[in-house]
């Protein structure tokens, strides 16, 4: 009996060591559909801890630069670390937007200017197609919508206004000079419109970006200036040279006395818009706390002001909004180019 007695009493010893042992040693792992909420969201996350990049694929000086170091300026308050602003140019701003997908860490430190219709288009360019689709990054928000506009120096003789042009053009080779050729460029997209439904001759210098551009424009290197209303707003309101068309749906409020394209028989519209992209991966705590950021730099009533008055107007969207609006784009420059 005594034996017996001894035996249940290790047996029941036993079990209680391992239920113990289990409730302190060991902590039961819920599902995670039950785990609770974390209170404040991604207020309470760890992030950021250090200064964030944001890498820009075009020179410094032209309006995309201009653009982001105002953003980053602003959003400096907002995130609570310095934004650093890295020029990599090249390649339309596929330099950058390469390393983006392949290399860059996806801890949301640093993320990127993305250009429509370049990154939109990459896909369809015959000079050098690209791997890579708007579904390969992590879409933000977009920023600006900044229209196309062609320019001609003051002491242009051959041509005064945009007809004139065409018809020269139809007859003689014009240079004009942008950061990237076909249908990946707004600007280079202008001038092959007129080339394929009109018969001109223009022909593209590639530049690393706008600025050099309109040097290269001013200098006589070139012949024309197409760019966007915040590269040449400053410019043209000096009178360093003339613009002569906008490609925007009606005429813009800054160049009020600058015929739009079609207000001259050319049914063409054509924009620059600029947003930001993540490498995809980031975590949705550390995204959402970027974005917050962003969103409330981009609206920030002192950075559109500012962008208002370069001739830059800030249309924000994010979600499915900004990736509609992207694909919205691509549609209307393979209409264009006659891709079906």
């Amino acid at each position: 009996m005594k034996k017996r007695f001894l035996c249940l009493m290790l047996a029941l010893s036993m079990v209680f060591t391992v239920a113990t042992g289990c409730s302190q040693g060991q902590k039961v792992q819920q599902p995670q559909s039950e785990q609770p909420a974390k209170a404040g969201g991604s207020a309470d996350i760890d992030y950021p801890t250090k200064p964030i990049t944001v890498n820009v694929g075009f020179s410094a000086g032209g309006s995309s630069d201009v653009m982001v170091r105002l953003l980053a300026n602003t959003m400096e308050k907002y995130i609570g670390q310095p934004i650093v602003v890295v020029n990599k140019p090249g390649a339309g701003g596929w330099v950058v937007w390469e390393e983006l997908v392949k290399s860059v860490k996806p801890d949301g430190y640093t993320f990127a200017l993305v250009n429509s219709p370049n990154i939109s288009l990459g896909a369809y360019d015959d000079v050098n197609p690209r791997s890579y689709t708007i579904d390969d990054f992590d879409l933000l928000a977009n920023q600006v919508t900044d229209y196309s506009v062609l320019a001609i120096r003051n002491d242009e003789t051959r041509f005064t206004d945009l007809p004139s042009l065409i018809k020269y053009a139809k007859n003689n080779t014009v240079l004009s000079a942008c950061s990237a050729l076909g249908i990946i460029s707004d600007d280079a997209s202008v001038t092959e419109y007129f080339n394929m439904n009109e018969g001109t001759d223009f022909q593209i210098i590639q530049t690393a970006g706008a600025k050099d551009s309109e040097t290269m424009f001013i200098s006589g290197n070139s012949d024309i200036l197409v760019a966007n209303i915040g590269d040449i707003l400053t410019a043209h309101n000096s009178g360093n040279y003339k613009v002569i068309a906008v490609f925007a749906p009606e005429r813009v409020e800054l160049l009020k006395d600058v015929p739009t394209a079609k207000e001259l028989g050319y049914d063409l519209y054509m924009f620059s818009a600029r947003g930001y992209a993540l490498p995809k991966g980031v975590d949705p705590a550390i995204r959402a706390k970027l974005l917050e950021a962003l969103k409330s730099a981009i609206n920030d009533p002192a950075v559109k002001d500012k962008l208002d008055e370069l001739g830059a107007v800030t249309d924000y969207k994010e979600g499915q909004e900004y990736y509609d609006f992207l694909k919205s784009n691509i549609e209307n420059s393979k209409q264009i180019y006659g891709i079906q």
